[in-house]
């Protein structure tokens, strides 16, 4: 017997006859245990180590123009955006299934200087899949995210054009002039860096000749904006209003926010039967058209609306527009962020800044006033150690409108 196998030769029973003993099992299932441990081990060495990854396929790149105009109000000056942005396109399937889009572009951002000071940064929607306004899949009414600053020397904070209502607005510093987006090629985009490059004049705080593409994280003497803080506004329906007028406290106040978690999720809950089709913009589709349609393979089927949006303040700032600054101190004992409503006249802009400093040097101290207000009036007190963890997602209007925190990161 031990000539056929040693390992048969030792689990085979001495006594045909007789059935295997309780022991004798045991030692069966533990030999057979270990025979699968050592067959799995032998098949694995075998092999090759295998990635975490089944697949994976890198283009060499894909380029695609970008062509934006605005005109400068007050002066009539064209501010002309004309550039192409670089993809290095990654795709990974994993061994789920699941395909992971690690695409890169570059710049994320163009910022152009007007003759008399100010400046304008503009947004690059990320356009990688192919998309373009050739063949219709960008909407000819596509509206990237825009930023005014008053000052060139300073792009820490400007004002965020987010709907087609801003551009309306008698504040508005901006008209939009349209946007378009045609496939480019690597031997264009060299020569865009080229002339770009040759051409480039250095103005306050421009990031140079081939815009700018916020690292993440951020170098410690970073500049730029790096958010555009909001609340979209919308308006309760009349089958709603009863819900809401349950949940107002007892005195009544014009604008409230929830006081606990439970109130939280009611509201939360409540939103969510008010509408599917508003969201904030985004790098891959712009900002919410009045059309309703979206960037995305044609046939276009309208979808998203934009809503009412009004800027969020952050500590330091009295106002977007005109930018009203306070000088920063780590020692101060305030924290106060400021919903800049007005009535309704800051409709379709935000505060677009750099937040992270602010947030923070206040995430672990204690501060005497932390207030959340709308309009410079006080409607909920923050948390004392972690305010910025603490302003309300949601804010009411009475009965009338419910306010919902948004925020466009860049």
């Amino acid at each position: 017997m031990m000539a056929k196998n040693s390992i048969s030769a030792v689990i085979e029973p001495s006594d045909r006859s007789a059935s295997p003993s309780k022991a004798e099992m045991q030692f069966f299932s533990i030999v057979l245990a270990l025979l699968s441990v050592v067959l799995s081990t032998v098949v694995a060495l075998a092999q090759p180590d295998r990635p975490m990854s089944q697949s994976y396929s890198q283009e060499p790149g894909y380029f695609y123009r970008v062509q934006a105009n605005f005109e400068v109000k007050a002066t009539r000056e064209l501010l002309q955006f004309d550039y192409i942005v670089a993809c290095n396109v990654r795709l990974t399937r994993w061994r789920d299934s699941s395909l992971s889009d690690d695409t890169i572009y570059s710049p994320k951002s163009m910022v152009v200087a007007t003759s008399s000071g100010e400046a304008v940064m503009l947004r690059s929607l990320n356009l990688c899949s192919g998309l373009t306004s050739d063949n219709g899949d960008v909407p000819h009414d596509v509206l990237p995210l825009a930023i005014w600053f008053d000052d060139v020397s300073d792009l820490s904070v400007g004002v965020g054009y987010l709907t087609e209502d801003a551009y309306a607005s008698r504040l508005s510093k901006l008209a939009f002039r349209g946007a378009r987006f045609e496939r480019s090629d690597r031997s264009a985009w060299e020569a865009w860096r080229k002339k770009s490059a040759q051409e480039y004049i250095q103005r306050g705080a421009l990031p140079g000749p081939w815009g700018y593409d916020f690292p993440n994280p951020a170098p410690e003497n970073d500049a730029y904006v790096q958010t555009c803080e909001a609340f979209q506004r919308i308006k309760i329906p009349s089958d709603l209003t009863v819900r809401f007028r349950e949940l107002r406290p007892k005195d009544r106040p014009k604008f409230w926010a929830p006081t606990s978690r439970t109130e939280e999720n009611v509201i939360e809950g409540l939103v969510r039967m008010l509408s599917r089709s508003f969201a904030p913009g985004s790098p891959n589709s712009g900002q919410p058209l009045r059309s309703g349609r979206v960037v995305g393979a044609t046939p276009h089927v309208a979808s998203r609306w934009p809503t009412e949006v009004y800027p969020l303040l952050w500590p330091g700032l009295l106002s977007i527009t005109p930018v009203k600054k306070t000088p920063y101190d780590d020692r101060e004992d305030r924290f106060v962020v400021n919903l800049d409503f007005r009535g309704g006249e800051m409709n379709g802009f935000a505060a677009c800044q750099d937040v992270r400093k602010r947030y923070i040097a206040r995430k672990k101290r204690v501060v005497s006033e932390n207030i959340f207000q709308i309009d410079g009036v006080s409607v909920k007190a923050l948390s004392q150690t972690t305010p910025a963890l603490d302003i309300p997602a949601y804010v009411i209007e009475g009965d009338e409108a419910v306010f919902i925190r948004s925020s466009q990161a860049f």
